[in-house]
């Protein structure tokens, strides 16, 4: 009769989490916690919705529009930021439903989209009005961000900064040029400064490049697999130059598969030094199904299943996977005053550091030679890395980290962090 009870009492709990709080952990954390969060859908094309999540700096709405708003873009393409940064990397809650101790809400003001629209929460009705390009991506995200300041009206003069992480920051100088274009125009009333491209796939060529090198360097390859895939990536360099994107992004479907057959171990691609991260994130998304989206029913059809990454998203921008965006940042650094920092872990193989100096290091701008004989000053801390700046202008070499720096080093990104929301001026 006792066990009978113990299970109807389970069942109970289970079929209404607002009567047994203690059987969500997330419902749980909110209320204790009180971060102070909107969430909203923004139709930006017919059928097509896309999904935003927003915390009030410190949480609460008193005050927040006197700090720094920050604008989220999450990579993939096709991972949600919804999830991934805001439980992985850098949301008041960690993945355990816990209080994050760098959380980037702590003085700040910050707006996660999920994008492409299929990601996360947010969806399409029908498959077909899924982006297949980054001008459609840009321009989903543009709307996305022109409706939050038509509604929150208080943010408007709010000193606002985009940060995009891998294929975001990708993202970030194609859709920093469209908000500035629309500001411009007087079609966007913002308070844009500044942008954050971190371990950025912003010259897949610089990045592909130095791969096979870094994980030779490292002895997680021998030098028969270095040489095979050398071989490879010279010919998607070759590929890239002519614009041949889809046959680059056969060649690096190839070069994976060589890589962890070879390699005699799985190969953490994020960060060499850890784990795979994608069974922590396969736990996420149950929780996430379990206990994040019940408490959105009143916003989100419980019958979507919220997964890290949405792989219809993913494929259907394969072709322009290699297409690069260094040119977008060059016109921001040539025609605007924004603040842009570029930052990347030593331990990132998708995108390794030597890559990104590459890449940073032969950006056109009138700033240029400056920059490159910049010295280079240590981050503040024990072993945190290095930057150096010029101009507009900075680059952040940051040691400990892998691909996702909010995470891996949260001492160096909270000085980025402050680096770039500082007005100058003042």
């Amino acid at each position: 009769m006792f066990v009978i009870f113990i299970r109807m009492l389970t069942l109970v709990c289970l079929a209404g989490y607002l009567k047994c709080e203690e059987e969500n952990p997330y419902l749980k954390a909110i209320k204790t916690y009180k971060w102070k969060s909107i969430q909203e859908y923004v139709e930006v094309r017919p059928g097509a919705y896309l999904f935003y999540w927003f915390y009030y700096a410190d949480g609460t709405s008193t005050g927040a529009d006197r700090k720094p708003l920050i604008i989220w873009i999450q990579g993939g393409p096709g991972l949600s930021s919804s999830g991934i940064g805001n439980f992985a990397e850098i949301g008041p809650l960690d993945m355990n439903m816990q209080p994050r101790n760098h959380t980037w809400v702590k003085g700040r003001n910050l707006l996660l989209i999920d994008h492409p629209v299929g990601t996360g929460f947010s969806y399409v009705t029908n498959k077909s009005l899924l982006v297949k390009t980054d001008r459609e991506m840009a321009i989903d995200l543009t709307k996305v961000i022109k409706a939050f300041f038509k509604t929150n009206k208080q943010f408007r003069k709010t000193p606002t900064f985009i940060f995009g992480q891998s294929y975001g920051g990708k993202l970030s100088p194609r859709l920093g040029v469209y908000l500035n274009t629309a500001i411009e125009k007087k079609r966007l009333k913002m308070n844009l400064r500044g942008i954050g491209i971190g371990s950025g796939w912003v010259d897949p060529k610089e990045s592909t490049l130095v791969q096979p090198n870094f994980l030779y360097n490292m002895g997680v390859i021998d030098i028969n697999t270095y040489q095979k895939a050398m071989s490879l990536v010279k010919k998607m360099a070759n590929y890239i130059d002519k614009k041949g994107y889809v046959y680059a992004e056969k060649l690096n479907t190839i070069m994976f598969e060589t890589l962890n057959n070879e390699a005699g171990m799985e190969i953490n691609f994020n960060n060499i030094n850890q784990v795979n991260p994608y069974t922590a994130l396969e736990e996420l998304a149950k929780k996430i199904n379990k206990y994040v989206k019940p408490t959105l029913s009143h916003l989100v059809n419980q019958s979507l299943e919220w997964t890290y990454l949405s792989e219809d998203a993913f494929y259907k921008l394969n072709n322009v996977f290699f297409v690069p965006s260094s040119s977008f940042l060059e016109k921001l650094l040539n025609k605007t005053k924004l603040k842009i920092a570029v930052y990347n872990g030593n331990l990132d193989v998708i995108t390794p550091l030597a890559g990104a100096s590459n890449w940073v290091h032969k950006l056109r701008w009138p700033g240029s030679i400056e920059f490159r004989n910049a010295k280079r000053v240590q981050i503040k801390g024990d072993r945190n890395g290095f930057y150096k700046k010029a101009r507009q202008l900075s680059f952040w070499s940051v040691f400990g980290s892998g691909h996702w720096v909010p995470e891996d080093n949260p001492v160096a990104m909270e000085q980025i962090l402050n680096y770039i929301t500082t007005d100058d001026s003042e």
